[in-house]
């Protein structure tokens, strides 16, 4: 594929067969999928485990999925057994976990690096939301973002657990 060299220096781009300005909601959501992936790109390349770094890539490709449905909603390439995906990984690692009796605060590392790919999650979640408000999103997809989120939550704890680090309590304090 070639770039466009200087097509988008007016403020438009393409978005299905129209031209669009580049903070249409389409293209502010696309854009934040293509943020979610880099960001799991970086994480994949810290990944000490096999595992985890398989799931993350499968999710990259169903990110792509997504942005391509964003770009062009007939085109439905997001399903329930996507969402199912998800779902199957959660209950995965949240197995390997004790459960959760208070609020934690991110430690470690990597752990801390999945917690801001989750908040990265949650806000193309919003801008997700934002865009359903007044154009049609599928629910699969809704779905899936809302899932995943729930799943970076679970991947952050099991790597710490995995790698021997205690999860933090958050406690309140008095000042």
């Amino acid at each position: 594929m070639k770039p466009n060299i200087g097509s988008g220096d007016g403020g438009k781009t393409n978005l299905m067969d129209k031209r669009v300005w580049k903070d249409d909601e389409r293209i502010c959501v696309v854009g934040k999928i293509d943020e979610l992936n880099s960001f799991l790109g970086l994480l994949i390349s810290k990944v000490s485990f096999q595992d985890i770094s398989k799931d993350l890539e499968i999710i990259q490709s169903h990110l792509f999925e997504i942005g391509a449905e964003i770009a062009y909603p007939a085109k439905k390439m997001i399903k329930k057994d996507h969402v199912k995906f998800i779902e199957s990984k959660l209950e995965k690692y949240e197995n390997e976990l004790p459960q959760l009796k208070s609020f934690i605060l991110p430690t470690g590392e990597i752990s801390s690096l999945i917690h801001i790919i989750r908040t990265k999650c949650r806000e193309l979640e919003r801008y997700t939301v934002r865009l359903c408000k007044k154009e049609n999103v599928s629910s699969e997809i809704l779905a899936y973002l809302n899932r995943l989120s729930d799943l970076l939550f679970a991947i952050a704890r099991v790597y710490n657990k995995r790698a021997g680090i205690s999860e933090k309590e958050w406690k309140s304090r008095d000042l």
